[in-house]
């Protein structure tokens, strides 16, 4: 019997791949690594997702604003 997997794929440069799958670690929420620019996710996990990469990349991202201070 076959058995279907609501997901999603995921296209994103390697380092965000790195991330998701650093974060996957806490989650399991991948279903498959397709190869390095493309992941199969869980649907249900997509928005969180969305919300974690965002969170990482802003505090890895230098802001001059704050430099200036």
């Amino acid at each position: 019997m076959v058995k279907a997997v609501k997901g999603v794929v995921i296209k994103c440069d390697t380092s965000v791949k790195e991330i998701i799958l650093g974060l996957n670690q806490h989650g399991n929420f991948i279903l498959e690594d397709l190869d390095e620019t493309h992941v199969f996710v869980d649907a249900s996990c997509v928005e969180q997702l969305r919300v974690d990469i965002d969170q990482i990349l802003n505090e890895n991202t230098y802001n001059v604003e704050e430099a200036n201070k």
